[in-house]
């Protein structure tokens, strides 16, 4: 035996069912928001000042594909400006770590740098979003380089002398 049920009734029963299913969507995005709150906080080693000639930043050790690097850490608004403006060489370092409070569009020029120099871009989490090969512009001001950017937006950009950013890496910390 078949019972009629009426059509308000299965209108009434979809609609709770999308109700609950809305709820349940709702509750996945907050959890997954509240497990975000560490997210631009990537867990590096523990920074200290660089020496001369790098005195305006500090340094640490950070983690791409399996290798550990020493770099410089530009973190206020002044040292990212700087970058590496100038730096003839890196050395003892393998790169500048750039740290933006949030997530980022901001764009980078190659004026004042003699060195060409691989940027790549990566997440809060930091996954790889996006790389280019910058080309030099010592002689150029901001108005007159060519503008590297990024296509999604990043947390960390880091910038390594040409040839030697990893193809594919994440971002994180060194091994102990």
């Amino acid at each position: 035996m078949r019972v009629q049920v009426p059509a308000r009734v299965r209108v009434a029963v979809a609609f709770v069912v999308a109700l609950g299913a809305l709820a349940a969507m709702i509750v996945l995005v907050v959890r997954i928001r509240s497990d975000e709150s560490g997210v631009g906080r990537l867990e590096f080693a523990v920074t200290r000042p660089a020496p001369a000639p790098f005195a305006e930043f500090s340094e640490t050790r950070v983690a791409v594909d399996l290798r550990c690097l020493r770099v410089l850490v530009a973190s206020s608004a002044s040292q990212r400006v700087q970058g590496l403006r100038g730096v003839r060489s890196l050395a003892p370092y393998q790169g500048m770590l750039f740290v933006y409070p949030g997530d980022s569009a901001s764009r980078f020029t190659m004026a004042g740098t003699p060195a060409p120099l691989d940027i790549t871009f990566f997440s809060a989490r930091g996954v790889p979003v996006d790389r280019a090969r910058m080309t030099p512009c010592p002689d150029g001001t901001d108005a007159t380089c060519p503008v590297y950017a990024s296509k999604a937006r990043y947390r960390y950009a880091l910038e390594q002398p040409a040839g030697s950013a990893s193809a594919s890496g994440a971002l994180g910390a060194c091994a102990a």
